[in-house]
């Protein structure tokens, strides 16, 4: 199907998707970041934690060790180090690295807490990593690629334009575009931001966004049979029933 959850891509993968999982996190800040003032409260108004948050407070850092060929880590917000056999580096919003397979430590440095995504697949080439930010005065326009595209949502809701169809989209869920499929987001109904993974160019091998007005008809070279989208369709109905 076009659209996955983490659960979803364990099970009912198409073939030709590159993502074999995804997730979202967060690293705490350290108490160290907001020292108390003299007269014993905190700094400049800052707390490193509050509310029932201070009985379980987000860990600060992280091990990771791949168990699939390629894996990475991009910081969606904040600031963190990343210590590997490769070294050390510090990354911020947009940065990202590929963890090698002997693992990583990665370490929130920042003054407030650090949101991450980590992407693991078996993917050969990737020529675009970044964070889309769409809105309802600047959408996405309907567009098509020369290679597959995978959008991660880890802010907002709004309605997908896919291959004539239209999906409800939230943080969690994952739409795999397949070369030649139309997709893009033309009346979004609020903010909406999606870690974004384009691959290898194919066919004529043309980069960036792709119309039907200026490019011509696009040429698909991946199977989504019907059957995926009912699939997708009846997941999600399943899921609006057990959370009432």
């Amino acid at each position: 199907m076009p659209i996955y959850t983490r659960e979803t891509l364990q099970t009912q993968k198409l073939p030709w998707i590159d993502i074999d999982d995804f997730e979202f996190f967060v690293l705490g800040r350290t108490p160290g970041h907001a020292r108390p003032a003299a007269n014993g409260g905190p700094a400049n108004g800052h707390t490193p934690f509050w509310g029932t948050y201070q009985l379980a407070p987000d860990p600060t850092f992280r091990e990771l060790k791949p168990t699939t060929p390629r894996e990475r880590v991009i910081v969606l917000h904040g600031e963190v180090s990343v210590e590997s056999e490769l070294g050390r580096f510090t990354l911020k919003r947009r940065d990202f690295v590929e963890i090698p397979q002997s693992g990583a430590r990665v370490t929130n440095t920042g003054t407030s807490s650090a949101e991450l995504a980590r992407i693991a697949g078996h993917w050969t080439q990737v020529i675009r990593n970044e964070i889309c930010l769409f809105r309802p005065d600047k959408p996405c326009d309907y567009h098509f690629h020369d290679g597959d595209e995978y959008w991660m949502v880890f802010r907002g809701h709004f309605t997908l334009d896919y291959d004539g169809n239209k999906y409800d989209m939230r943080p969690g869920l994952m739409m795999a575009a397949g070369m030649g499929f139309e997709h893009g987001s033309v009346n979004p109904e609020e903010h909406f931001e999606a870690v974004v993974m384009a691959m290898g160019l194919e066919g004529q091998k043309r980069d960036g966004h792709l119309n039907r007005d200026m490019h011509g008809a696009p040429v698909k070279n991946r199977d989504v049979p019907e059957s995926a989208t009912l699939a997708f369709r009846q997941t999600e109905r399943q899921a609006a029933s057990a959370s009432v």
